[in-house]
């Protein structure tokens, strides 16, 4: 149903990033964490505008966004990271020196993009939201204006992201060229209809799937990660490691939904995504071994994931698929918050040789970090192990058992560098003492809701997976 309605979550969301600006104006640097709350209150807006939505199927500009069941539980997703790497921001960055209010103002901004990306039928309504969304990350990436990592961060995202855009620009071109149209269910009927293989789409298809390769970091498209994760600000680098991920992987959700079902030339795009799966889930884990910095080892560690979920694009799990998604919400962004809690002014803390010792000295954050590593390892009864049984599982349906395997080796091998960082904290001695300031609220909060979310989602899935598959199952194509 056409009604203005499909608009009012974005809006609300874009209104609240033009009042942050506004407001910064009047607000003196040090009383700028009001700025995150005034954000937080138009998040709870948003999600609220979606949820009355539910089942109702709106869209506008003739279907160009549309606001289904998935796009819902999206913006509700979405708005919950955002609003969790808000709280952890109120701190750091007076911490950090980077007190600017436009921090704010550019997650709501990067959380439009990310609604247009995953609310629309339309590849070339996508990329709009694509750059929306990366102009935010870039200037994200920099916000640490005195430091030299961040700047490099700033300026590989910004180089890399243009070279993936052009190869999505091309794609949608290609594709254009073939089916006549960009909108998904023109171009999966146009491959439908086909009676022999059409090599100008599969190009096209292809050179999309490279582009949003970039964005969701697998391999070979992932060199940027490790860097501009390390370089940006560390409450950056968690929205980093959730948002961008599960918007690329939505999008290839809705591109690829009907195409293994319908397309008779798709066996290219199944191996192709096959070996990249592969590759990604080896390189990850085995490169991440070497590493002795912990967002760096967190920078592979979201690599390896990414890997993962690739196994549920290609068993066509697509309720699996957002499930990991949103296990991978809660134990990723509280392992940032763990790594943004021992910090203090001016200094953080992320070499392994820091974490020797913290386990005993801070026991709530040593605790917490330890149940999310274990849960991205894969160990019951968190999140992250249902997360991996259900991909897997589906994967066997479907006679992927070699890919089977080589997930479960390469999650194997991961489990040595997540205990790795738990050995430190509970096994080794000091070389040197920290001191943290751990007068930090939001930042508890933040861990105690993505403790929650990882047992909740672990023990008891049933309410959530319900969601999801009523969610999955209001696609319209």
């Amino acid at each position: 149903m056409n009604s203005l309605t499909a608009l009012a979550p974005l809006l609300a969301v874009v209104a609240g990033a033009l009042v942050v600006l506004l407001l910064e104006v009047f607000i003196k640097k040090p009383e700028r964490d009001y700025l995150g709350y005034v954000s937080v209150v138009f998040l709870g807006g948003a999600s609220y505008l979606a949820v009355s939505s539910w089942n109702k199927g709106l869209s506008y500009f003739r279907g160009g966004l549309s606001l289904d069941n998935l796009a819902i539980f999206l913006t509700i997703f979405f708005g919950l990271a955002v609003a969790f790497v808000i709280l952890l921001s109120l701190k750091y960055i007076g911490r950090q020196d980077a007190n600017h209010g436009e921090i704010f103002a550019l997650l709501l901004l990067a959380l439009s993009g990310l609604m247009i990306m995953t609310s629309s039928p339309d590849l070339l309504v996508i990329f709009l939201g694509l750059e929306v969304l990366s102009v935010s990350s870039y200037a994200l990436a920099g916000l640490r204006r005195n430091d030299e990592k961040s700047g490099e961060a700033a300026l590989k995202y910004f180089l890399l992201g243009s070279f993936a855009s052009a190869f999505l620009v091309l794609g949608l071109a290609f594709l254009y060229g073939a089916a006549r149209s960009v909108a998904i269910p023109e171009v999966i009927a146009f491959f439908r209809g086909g009676s022999e293989p059409s090599v100008l789409g599969l190009v096209g298809i292809g050179l999309v799937v490279i582009g949003f390769g970039f964005k969701i970091a697998v391999v070979p498209f992932h060199m940027w990660t490790p860097d501009v994760y390390e370089g940006a600000p560390t409450p950056v680098t968690a929205f980093f490691s959730v948002g961008p991920k599960a918007a690329g992987f939505i999008v290839l959700l809705r591109l690829l939904l009907d195409f293994w079902e319908t397309a008779g030339d798709r066996t290219a795009l199944f191996w192709a995504l096959w070996v990249i799966s592969v590759l990604t889930m080896i390189i990850g884990n085995l490169i991440a071994l070497r590493q002795t910095n912990v967002k760096r080892i967190l920078a592979y560690s979201s690599i390896a994931h990414a890997g993962y979920i690739m196994v549920a694009v290609l068993a066509r799990d697509n309720a699996g698929l957002v499930f990991y998604l949103t296990a991978y919400l809660f134990m990723n962004i509280g392992a940032f918050a763990a790594v943004i809690g021992l910090s203090k002014t001016g200094r953080e803390y992320l070499e392994l040789e820091d974490y020797a010792g913290v386990g005993f000295r801070y026991p709530w954050i040593g605790a917490t970090l330890s149940i999310f590593l274990l849960s991205l390892a894969g160990f019951p009864p968190t999140a992250g192990f249902l997360a991996k049984f259900y991909i897997f599982s589906s994967a066997v349906r479907t006679d992927l058992v070699p890919l089977v395997i080589i997930g479960v080796l390469a999650s194997l091998v991961s489990v040595f560098y997540y205990l790795r960082i738990v050995v430190y904290m509970y096994m080794r001695e000091p070389v040197h003492r920290i001191e943290v300031d751990v007068e930090n609220p939001a930042l508890f909060l933040v861990l105690f809701l993505c403790l929650y979310g990882v047992l909740q989602l672990g023990i008891f899935p049933g309410n959530i997976l319900l969601v999801i598959k009523q969610a999955v199952a209001s696609l319209p194509f």
